[in-house]
């Protein structure tokens, strides 16, 4: 096995404070072209990958924070409630960042200040929107992109960036249409903020648990 490549899988974590250096052109092209080489079923390759920087990255931000900061309810074109284990390690993961970011479960500002930065998407300088084609959606798509965005994930990571996978933008999809126009036929999936890590940053210092391997692996 490729010892760098295994260190580098396993060492890797999202990241939450960024630099503002802004991706060039070449480095995102050899990000791009490293996931361009993920798997899928019959070759069908569903993906579809946006990029936003400047001014696209910004009116995504902006509209992202002008629902919440609204209190606009939560509409994603894709969702399923979390079964009872996979919402408490949802919950403990929530608890486990509060505690070691020093917030207390009595302050409901820095609460939400800490849930702000979701649609802040952080301050990074850019991201990639993955989606599908709405009208191609179906269980083997999502497959094929769940391994895209694993490709995409690594190879962010082999360009000497750091990135947070998230799901909370998609609660204000109108949001992200009017930063991504002329899209209407795609379903967004995720949205990757990505950069430079902030030196030296505290939070991205956290790192999530993980299950141990007898608890969801068994040879048969």
């Amino acid at each position: 096995m490729n010892k760098d490549f295994l260190k580098m899988m396993e060492s890797r974590k999202s990241a939450r404070e960024f630099e503002p250096y802004v991706a060039s052109e070449e480095e995102i092209a050899s990000i791009v072209e490293a996931a361009r080489r993920a798997p899928s079923s019959k070759n069908t390759q569903p993906w579809l990958l946006r990029l936003l920087q400047g001014e696209s990255i910004e009116k995504l931000r902006e509209g992202l924070c002008k629902n919440f900061d609204a209190g606009v309810e939560p509409a994603p074109e894709l969702s399923a409630p979390l079964i009872p284990q996979y919402r408490r390690r949802a919950v403990d993961l929530g608890k486990s960042l509060f505690i070691y970011k020093g917030i207390a479960r009595e302050d409901k500002e820095a609460r939400r200040r800490h849930d702000r930065q979701n649609f802040e998407l952080f301050g990074a300088p850019q991201a990639f929107v993955l989606g599908v084609d709405r009208e191609a959606f179906h269980q083997g798509t999502l497959i094929d992109c769940g391994i895209f965005l694993g490709y995409l994930l690594l190879a962010i990571e082999a360009a000497g960036f750091a990135c947070c996978p998230q799901m909370s933008p998609l609660v204000y999809p109108g949001a992200l249409r009017d930063a991504i126009p002329d899209d209407e036929k795609t379903l967004y999936l995720c949205v990757i903020p990505f950069g430079k890590p902030l030196a030296d940053s505290h939070v991205n210092k956290f790192e999530t648990t993980r299950l141990p391997q007898d608890e969801w692996f068994k040879k048969v």
